[in-house]
């Protein structure tokens, strides 16, 4: 039933409201769609810097020299001076023999040089009186001829005297053995009072050097032309980090690289120096290999910022009215999560490491700062 006091039926009332609603739609619509929020993001900027190529391998720390310490001589063990394990230098005495037989050799051996010299003396007298004697036809030639026969003979003597001078001098050194290299000294395998031989298969101690040392590995055998071109300009460094990467051990040098590729596995086998002097490296401790093959300068990103599409790599750049512009990108190389890119990114230019997924091209966004891992000089963040 209508009210009186109304000035418009009911159903006209609910047409009018409808069709207010109605005009104020579209307006409502556009309103709400500016004021939809832009999408939050992770952002940083791309750098020009030099990076560097590499291959990464495993390999095992070896020393450059390492010997047992084998006797030449036989004897009794009267010293050792060096203690298990310590550093020796080159030339310290490892141990020492009684040499009380080898000292009466030697003394043997000189006096009867002495003796055989003053018959040599004797004998070139004689033989320089009957050649005046000669002269004079008082004396025969043979005789004469006999006389310088016995000079040359005691002249072979002393001859043979210095001789067993010299090997009785040379086995008196024996008696003393010396380090031949700097190195660290292993177990000992004799003691003070042994009676060792020269034929013992055990030897005194093995000896092995420390400082500099070397690091075995391999790498892929299809990639030995890089390699070589990286000894040949002098950039093949090589970078040890423990096996779980994370620490850096040491830094060396690529210096022999194997004159074939094992066809068993078709690897290539390389031996790389390093300074040893803090002694962190250790024979036989595995090792983690990064070789540097190449060094290039450009525009770096994280390889997180890149994603991969039908047509290839791309990333998404934000630009100063915080929109984001996809663009396709092509890379060098990629060395410790690390791009170098050659095509898409600028010097300087944000690209989107965080929330790529949420994004499309021609996005509003919002950028704060990228809190992901380190990865070198790229790890600064970049201010919204």
């Amino acid at each position: 039933m209508t009210s009186s006091f109304d000035p418009l039926p009911v159903t006209y009332r609910g047409r009018l409201l409808a069709l207010a609603v109605t005009l104020c739609l579209p307006s409502l619509t556009a309103a709400t769609a500016e004021e939809a929020p832009a999408v939050p993001v992770t952002a940083i900027a791309a750098r020009t810097e030099q990076l560097e190529r590499v291959i990464n391998g495993i390999g095992t720390v070896a020393p450059l020299q390492s010997v047992t310490i084998r006797p030449r001589i036989d004897g009794q063990v009267v010293e050792i001076p060096f203690a298990e394990g310590e550093m020796i230098e080159k030339g310290s005495v490892i141990l020492k023999l009684d040499d009380r037989e080898l000292v009466a050799a030697l003394i043997s051996a000189k006096a009867r040089k002495a003796q055989d010299e003053a018959l040599l003396r004797s004998a070139r007298a004689d033989a320089q009186r009957y050649a005046a004697l000669a002269e004079k036809g008082v004396a025969s030639d043979s005789t004469m001829e006999q006389k310088n026969a016995a000079g040359e003979q005691y002249a072979a003597a002393v001859q043979s005297d210095d001789a067993l001078i010299k090997t009785a001098e040379t086995q008196l050194g024996f008696a003393t053995v010396i380090a031949p290299f700097s190195g660290r000294t292993g177990f000992k395998q004799v003691d003070v009072g042994s009676v060792i031989s020269s034929s013992s298969a055990d030897g005194i101690v093995t000896i092995t050097q420390m400082d500099p040392i070397a690091v075995s590995f391999v790498a892929p055998g299809d990639r030995f032309g890089e390699i070589r071109e990286a000894l040949k300009q002098g950039i093949a460094q090589v970078t040890l980090m423990s096996t779980d990467g994370a620490s850096v051990l040491a830094k060396g040098r690529l210096t022999i690289m194997d004159n074939a590729v094992d066809a068993a596995n078709g690897s290539i086998h390389l031996k790389a120096i390093f300074d040893n002097g803090n002694g962190i490296l250790w024979p036989g401790l595995p090792v983690a290999t990064i070789l540097t093959i190449e060094r290039r300068k450009g525009v770096v990103v994280p390889d997180k910022a890149l994603a991969r599409g039908r047509d290839g790599l791309y990333a998404y750049v934000v630009s100063p009215d915080g929109k984001v512009a996809r663009r396709g990108v092509k890379t060098a190389f990629v060395t410790g999560a690390r791009a170098l890119v050659t095509e898409g990114i600028s010097d300087g230019e944000r690209v989107v490491m965080d929330g790529q997924s949420r994004i499309g091209d021609g996005a509003s966004v919002t950028v704060t700062p990228w809190n992901g891992a380190p990865t070198g000089e790229l790890a600064e963040k970049v201010a919204p």
